[in-house]
């Protein structure tokens, strides 16, 4: 079956040689439907503005075109530039055949409410709920799988605090989605069968019901997981302060966290919009208040790519991690619970799960080349630059667990056959034993 499919979709032409201007230029293009999408599903008035023109349903028709082409290409670009990668690895392809087959079932669903919209002028919320389930449940899924290995790096190699503050952020990406998915499924409950352009918004939660202790909860729980890969990213880029000054570093690294705090003047009562035109800018300005952040993670990877022109592996991983991160913040503004006819926000949300896997893969990836490159660790270790250093903690943590494992097996194999040799002697040593005795050494060798 998934043989089958992948010909099926090398067949439409999604196999072709990677074009590096290309995949830049598509994902700048999704990038900028997804803030137009984003804006729509937040912005009621400005539904309503394009509702009266009688353009909602072709623009998201077109937005819908045009994003499931781009996800097609960023996934095809995904798997050619791990297709190395995934042979060394079977967890590694078989996560990659989980995210393929989620994709193409978001694919289809969004093809078939584009149907239904031109069909029938409505559409089901089960596919609403069947998109936002399978996206944030995979986004639960790898991130709580990057939590660990982040943890374990760090528990590894303690000489990267960036990477602690990653594992950490990633854990609240965790809290937050599964805070959403439950508030989405909830509300999702509550709406009508099917969906057309008469039907009129959900009355807003009340304080102190279920839903608004989980939109408070989730609200936290974003910023906190927001403000930890700001503070890393920052930490990570910290070495170009020196080139631009430090003053002019800290204003421009600064600019997506004001931005991101600015969104939350309401909360306070510091700023409160009065006229209809106030509430239209205010909601445009804090539908897009973690886009800011994603440019500043993708610039982060995309900079420390360029230190890596002799190996063009880890140069594209890290690439390929600031395209995930761009895409990753831009598609999680979005939520499916609330829209209305048509569903803006499922073309941004369809993206959710393959920009997680993006970070995921690429990252892991960059650990694995560094850890079995004895000449680029060679050469990072020689650099003063911080995410060369990010990368050589992440590597030398990697290759420790490695090395860990294969004697952890080793020792399993002689100790079977001294089993064997004294006619069946049980051995109280567990794998976890062995990998203390091991790590008791390295401490008493140092």
């Amino acid at each position: 079956m998934l043989a089958y499919l992948n010909k099926l979709y090398n067949k439409f032409g999604f196999d072709s040689s990677y074009n590096a201007t290309k995949i830049y230029i598509i994902v700048y293009a999704v990038l900028a439907l997804i803030v137009i999408d984003t804006s729509l599903n937040q912005n009621s008035e400005m539904r309503s503005h394009l509702e009266t023109s009688g353009f909602s349903v072709p623009l998201f028709v077109c937005m819908g075109i045009v994003v499931i082409g781009g996800q097609l290409y960023i996934l095809q670009f995904v798997r050619q530039k791990s297709r190395e990668i995934r042979k060394k690895a079977a967890y590694l392809r078989i996560s990659y055949n989980i995210v393929f087959l989620i994709q193409l079932l978001v694919v289809s669903i969004l093809v078939f409410v584009l149907i239904q919209l031109l069909s029938t002028q409505q559409y089901s919320t089960i596919s609403l709920t069947v998109v936002t389930t399978v996206t944030y449940g995979l986004t639960i899924g790898l991130m709580a799988i990057f939590t660990i290995i982040f943890f374990s790096w760090y528990k590894s190699n303690r000489n990267s605090i960036v990477i602690l503050i990653y594992g950490l952020s990633f854990a609240a990406v965790v809290i937050a989605s599964a805070i959403f998915l439950t508030g989405s499924l909830y509300r999702l409950m509550e709406k009508p069968t099917y969906i057309s352009s008469e039907d009129i918004a959900p009355a807003k939660s009340k304080p102190g019901s279920l839903l608004y202790d989980l939109a408070k909860m989730y609200h936290y729980a974003d910023i906190v997981s927001f403000l930890l890969k700001w503070v890393a990213t920052a930490l990570l880029l910290y070495h170009y302060s020196q080139k631009m000054g430090r003053t002019r570093y800290w204003m421009l690294i600064s600019l997506p966290l004001i931005y991101f705090s600015g969104t939350y003047l309401d909360d306070y009562h510091l700023y409160e919009p009065h006229t209809e035109l106030d509430h239209l800018y205010w909601d445009l300005y804090t539908s897009l208040n973690s886009t800011a952040g994603g440019i500043l993670f993708y610039v982060g990877f995309v900079v420390a790519a360029r230190h890596f022109h002799e190996n063009m592996t880890v140069r594209d991983y890290l690439i390929m991690c600031g395209f995930g991160f761009l895409l990753f913040f831009s598609a999680g503004q979005s939520t499916l619970a609330n829209t209305l006819y048509p569903p803006f926000g499922l073309a941004t949300m369809s993206l959710y799960g393959l920009s997680t896997y993006m970070i995921l893969l690429a990252l892991y990836s960059c650990a694995i080349s560094v850890s079995e490159d004895i000449e680029l660790r060679k050469s990072i270790k020689k650099s003063t630059l911080r995410e060369s250093k990010f990368l050589e903690s992440m590597g030398t943590a990697q290759m420790e667990r490695d090395l860990t494992k294969r004697i952890v097996l080793q020792a399993r194999e002689e100790q079977r056959m001294r089993i064997q040799r004294s006619a069946g002697i049980k051995s109280s040593l567990t794998d976890e034993d062995i990998i203390d005795i091991i790590e008791e050494a390295e401490r008493d060798a140092k």
